[in-house]
């Protein structure tokens, strides 16, 4: 993490980081709602048939690196589908709030953060997950989240009750929504840090990528 910490005061840079395994140990910002309710909710059946006939092909196909516009199309589709569980099976914010407790912090990231504020580098946090249940995690390190850009999937609540999905960001997608949605940031250096290849390289010039293994460096 030092270097990185250099990387961004030398350069006056922009952290854009990932979410899931990256500022958390292990996890799913949007699944941990499941592990609240239990398997045999409607949320955890509806997540699982929707891996079956959505996800699962999906990623054998990425596997085979056929990652194309139709394969792009199709998981904003199992996305949408997923956040629209929520909505349907009326889940509420109090479960989002204690599936953000269950996502154990790396401490090394959370420091990282820490230091970002201190130094008033700019932070975005990029993710297919769900920016309700990183919002609620943020607050429970007591990060300020008004100091931090986050772009992701987010559940849309009227009268404490879920009304809609804004939006969906995907694990295949997210690159692109950032630069349509950096502005000014996007002229500066950028600092990826993430935990899968889909996080990093974004971009080859005025930027630099980290990767985080269990032991990040």
């Amino acid at each position: 993490m030092e270097k990185i910490r250099e990387t961004l005061l030398r350069h006056k840079g922009v952290l854009v980081t990932d979410f899931d395994g990256t500022l958390t140990l292990s996890g799913s910002s949007l699944h941990a709602a499941v592990k609240v309710l239990g398997p045999d909710s409607g949320l955890a059946r509806g997540r699982d048939l929707l891996y079956h006939t959505l996800g699962k092909p999906l990623f054998e196909e990425a596997l085979k690196g056929n990652v194309n516009s139709a394969l792009k199309k199709q998981a904003e589709l199992w996305w949408e589908k997923q956040l629209e569980l929520y909505v349907t099976e009326q889940v509420p914010e109090e479960i989002l709030a204690r599936a953000a407790a269950l996502l154990a912090p790396r401490p090394e990231s959370l420091e990282l953060l820490r230091f970002c504020l201190e130094k008033e580098i700019p932070v975005w946090i990029v993710s297919a997950g769900l920016e309700n249940v990183i919002r609620f995690w943020l607050g429970q390190q007591e990060i300020p989240d008004e100091k931090i850009r986050i772009l992701a999937n987010r559940i849309r609540y009227g009268e404490e009750k879920p009304a809609g999905q804004v939006p969906v960001i995907t694990a295949w997608n997210k690159k692109e929504r950032f630069f349509q949605q950096a502005g000014r940031s996007a002229d500066r250096y950028l600092v990826f840090l993430g935990d899968q290849k889909e996080d990093l390289y974004w971009r080859e010039e005025n930027a630099e990528s980290f990767l985080l293994r269990e032991k990040s460096a």
